[in-house]
């Protein structure tokens, strides 16, 4: 179980929600408490029934409170603050916030808060931020771009050439997210957001060349936060055999399980006068088109399928 405080809740994060402070700073302590499999949900909006950790007031929810007789009102107010679990109350959209729910607040030492966002959109950032905080991670070994829009992670042995590839695929447009030890976090049962862990996602360590700051170098759209993990690429060191082997069809595509999700993988044969990064770029676009249910090779021999009948019949 995670616990986060509303104080770290303010701290870090009221400049995103637009976050004020009205009522209830006596309930700085209060914690979300966060579970990986919890079926209630920790936010949502204003519920006396199912309540949330989080109660979420917007324009309807006020105008169902004032348009309540006024025993049912007051019966609805105390009845909100008295769920044990109430960490706080965010009103949102900009609202006067009612006197008699301000005093209550400060009474019961609930923390307060309006926000000039939509409820949806603070609901949506903090189920994001709950999602981060109780995620199963891993750190893997290599270098995480974002091409073509796509989450690509490259890895391969020392010296197969990763990071100089990554540089070259920067200067060609597309976005560093993470250097040598990418961390990956599980989000939902079928999706995998890939960071840098430390926040340093503009460096990039090149042999021969040490650190560059490719921010720098390339400027703001050389990198890139997070990206989801949807493509793993594998740069292997080629030999007349491995080669040999390869299926010259369909290519030498595959899956790696990472934290029980199977990702497609797509294995290059490093070898001189190979560019790496139109190939890279290339398989991005095959997979995309694979992704949307196109095979060249299928299409191929489909078609070789066809002139060989049309020759059989003549």
């Amino acid at each position: 179980m995670t616990r986060f405080t509303v104080e770290e809740l303010f701290q870090n994060h009221a400049d995103d929600l637009t976050l004020a402070w009205l009522a209830g700073q006596k309930g700085v302590q209060r914690a979300i408490l966060l579970e990986p499999y919890q079926k209630l949900a920790n936010v949502g909006y204003f519920n006396l029934i199912h309540p949330h950790q989080i109660q979420i007031i917007g324009v309807y929810e006020l105008a169902y409170l004032k348009e309540l007789e006024i025993n049912a009102y007051h019966k609805s107010i105390r009845q909100l603050f008295e769920n044990q679990n109430l960490v706080s109350i965010i009103v949102v959209d900009g609202l006067s916030v009612p006197e008699d729910l301000s005093n209550m607040a400060d009474n019961k030492q609930i923390p307060l808060f309006t926000s000039l966002l939509s409820g949806e959109n603070v609901i949506n950032y903090l189920h994001t931020t709950f999602a981060r905080l109780i995620a199963q991670r891993i750190t893997l070994h290599g270098v995480f771009m974002d091409v073509l829009g796509m989450g690509v992670l490259i890895m391969g042995d020392s010296g197969t050439g990763k990071s100089e590839l990554a540089l070259e695929l920067v200067s060609r447009g597309h976005r560093l997210i993470a250097d040598d030890a990418p961390e990956f976090s599980k989000m939902t049962p079928k999706t995998i957001l890939g960071a840098c862990p430390l926040g340093m996602n503009a460096f990039l360590e090149v042999r021969g060349l040490g650190i560059l700051n490719v921010q720098a170098l390339f400027g703001d759209s050389a990198i890139k936060k997070e990206k989801y993990l949807r493509l793993i690429v594998q740069l292997e060191h080629a030999s007349s055999e491995r080669l040999n082997n390869i299926d010259r069809l369909q290519g030498d595509y595959g899956l790696r399980n990472i934290m029980g999700i199977d990702l497609p993988e797509i294995r290059l044969p490093v070898a001189p006068g190979r560019n790496l990064a139109v190939l890279l770029e290339c398989a991005v676009r095959h997979h995309s088109l694979k992704m949307q249910g196109y095979n060249a090779a299928d299409e191929f021999c489909g078609l070789q399928r066809q002139a060989m009948q049309k020759m059989e019949s003549k």
